[in-house]
């Protein structure tokens, strides 16, 4: 199963979350392409991780995430996804800064760090290759509530990262 470029309403007793927020767009880091003087184009998409966490057992789950997983809704996570979109394109627009991080499985992702309400939210996500030699897909794996310290961490601009997908043509960070 892959991410999904776009997101069905998910109801939960009873009322309706609206969640074409969540449409996959494009944006581009401009000057950064293959090409000098070109930009590079990035597709985003959303995985349910934005607005989901992990089933607990004996709780009822709402959704099924791209590896099978049971998913359950949550309301923070799915309030600040609204302004997710948004964020990301800025980030993107503006060769935001980003960084390698863990998984709790082991797998290396990229984070940006997003302040939303006093609260600070690591968003997850990796690139891949669209194989067309000017583009790359940014797969938003999760965004959750995380203590960060930024003083500690390793940062690049997403233009770096984004240029290694491209000419390596492989997934950064290597899964």
């Amino acid at each position: 199963m892959s991410i999904p470029n776009e997101h069905p309403s998910i109801t939960i007793d009873g009322t309706t979350y609206d969640l074409t927020h969540l449409k996959a767009f494009s944006a581009s880091i401009p000057g950064k392409g293959a090409t000098a003087g070109t930009d590079l184009l990035v597709e985003v998409a959303f995985s349910n991780h934005v607005y989901t966490e992990r089933t607990k057992h004996g709780e009822q789950h709402h959704a099924v995430d791209h590896y099978g997983t049971k998913r359950t809704f949550d309301g923070g996570r799915y309030e600040m996804s609204k302004g997710l979109g948004a964020a990301i394109r800025w980030q993107i627009e503006n060769n935001g800064l980003t960084y390698v991080s863990k998984s709790y499985g082991g797998v290396d992702n990229l984070v940006f760090v997003e302040m939303e309400d006093g609260h600070t939210w690591a968003v997850v996500y990796c690139l891949q290759p669209l194989g067309d030699g000017c583009s790359v897909r940014m797969e938003v794996l999760s965004a959750h509530p995380k203590v960060i310290h930024q003083k500690t961490i390793s940062r690049r601009n997403l233009s770096y990262f984004a240029r290694t997908c491209l000419f390596k043509e492989t997934r950064i960070p290597n899964a």
